[in-house]
């Protein structure tokens, strides 16, 4: 800070909550099964964190709860932790009243409870030059979690990845993570790195309100046109997590996958069958010709595939089709030896033969 020639000191931004405003609200149906056991149809990101959850709950084993996920009608973080309440409150009527129980919230109610983005205070010191270049930047941030933890305690991680996108020279920063009488604030797209991303660009937006530069004066001192209204750099963390898949050819040739990954309306069930369909077709058979129609994508169920992890981070398609990926490779090095057997004797070898030899051979 001593070395700028200018200060900006105790400048203030308050940042607002947001409503993820999904089509589908929290909704689940719970219905209770024999051997003490339940099932839980829910629209949820992770249905292995609600099965943990609804074991507890209940005091029953997790093998004995089984939670459904066919596809969640929008997402955006918001049915992540929040679905896990709706889908255990439904689950212990049902176990208590042994009967089905089926939970929908109105959009008032959901707005309610869901928390949505977190809200924030925040206090700023900045010192810079007289060309703009900026030496120095301090931040106070309260950022408010509401009544309980969720994942708040993650979130000023996110944020100084984000902020870290410029160079501030000397960088510090104190952030307090606070306990408040509101409703507990949850992940929503991009969380802490949409704050974060903010607070950089109003910054910079106020040291050059100070110096009174704008577009055509940095158009005139840099190589790089400024066009447009604005342009803001973001900084994103690819994170990969480990993701389950299951191939399955059953006798008439038709396909059946899983996999951990959740469908949220971002295509994951569409990437999983067009990777299902490129990886099958290195078998090179006679009768392929349209094989996607051959291929389904099994509802996410929880005692079927095991380990599915969080459906987030804008990875979770890619790491789905990876796993399936793998499966058809070993499916595909198993068939290679049963096809050279069978073209030794037909010649042309068609997928449905192909197969009804396998399943004979492995029978």
């Amino acid at each position: 800070m001593a070395e700028a020639d200018h200060k900006i000191l105790s400048a203030e931004i308050k940042l607002g909550s947001q409503y993820y405003f999904y089509m589908e609200t929290q909704t689940a149906l719970a219905v209770p099964d024999e051997d003490n056991c339940i099932v839980v149809y829910s629209s949820i990101q992770a249905p292995e964190y609600a099965e943990s959850t609804i074991s507890r709950c209940l005091g029953i084993p997790e093998h004995n709860v089984c939670v459904i996920t066919r596809r969640v009608g929008g997402g955006f973080g918001g049915k992540a932790m929040k679905a896990i309440p709706v889908a255990t409150a439904c689950a212990l009527a049902a176990y208590n009243l042994r009967r089905p129980v089926r939970m929908y919230m109105n959009r008032k109610t959901d707005m309610k409870t869901t928390g949505g983005r977190h809200p924030m205070e925040v206090t700023y010191n900045v010192g810079f030059k007289e060309d703009g270049k900026i030496t120095a930047l301090h931040l106070d941030i309260l950022i408010n979690a509401g009544i309980g933890t969720d994942i708040s305690p993650i979130i000023p991680l996110f944020m100084v990845g984000a902020i870290k996108k410029y160079d501030w020279g000397a960088f510090s920063f104190d952030i307090k993570v606070c306990r408040t009488n509101h409703s507990s604030k949850s992940a929503m797209r991009g969380p802490g790195e949409v704050q974060g991303t903010f607070i950089s660009e109003a910054v910079i937006e106020h040291v050059a309100s100070v110096l009174s530069m704008d577009v055509d004066s940095f158009n005139m001192c840099n190589k790089w046109r400024q066009r447009g209204i604005s342009r803001v750099p973001i900084v994103h963390e690819v994170l990969l997590r480990s993701n389950p898949g299951k191939v399955s050819i059953l006798g008439d040739g038709s396909v059946a996958v899983e996999v951990g990954g959740i469908e949220l309306g971002q295509g994951l069930w569409t990437k999983v069958k067009q990777m299902t369909a490129f990886s099958l077709s290195a078998i090179k058979c006679d009768g392929m010709g349209d094989f996607l129609d051959k291929i389904r994508i099994i509802q996410a169920n929880t005692l079927s595939l095991i380990q599915e992890g969080l459906t987030a981070g804008s990875t979770t398609s890619e790491c789905s089709c990876e796993a399936v990926r793998i499966c058809c490779n070993i499916l595909v090095e198993r068939l290679t030896r049963i096809k050279e057997n069978l073209q030794e004797q037909m010649g042309s070898v068609e997928w449905g033969i192909l197969i009804l030899e396998g399943c004979n051979r492995w029978r």
